[in-house]
């Protein structure tokens, strides 16, 4: 999966984004993003508007994200 996501940042200007790998934990969406020009990659929760449209959020749980981290480099292995 390599597609190109838009968001709209904090200033309300558009980047895109591309986006790597979606996956579920539990009952819960999350996404690998990362800017054209980097090769770190960010991990959004994404969540859904009424229309069932993706909202990309940041997480900001430290064990949320730490777990989130230790669910993906799993994945990451088992594809090597």
């Amino acid at each position: 999966m390599s597609d190109i996501v838009e968001l709209i940042n904090d200033e309300g200007k558009k980047e895109k984004l591309i986006l790597h790998t979606a996956f579920h934990i539990d009952d819960t969406e999350y996404a690998v993003l990362s800017y054209p020009d980097e090769e770190e990659g960010m991990i959004y929760r994404v969540d859904r508007d009424e229309k069932d449209m993706p909202i990309f959020n940041i997480v900001e749980d430290r064990d949320e994200l730490q777990e989130v981290i230790d669910v993906y480099e799993g994945m990451a292995e088992e594809l090597l």
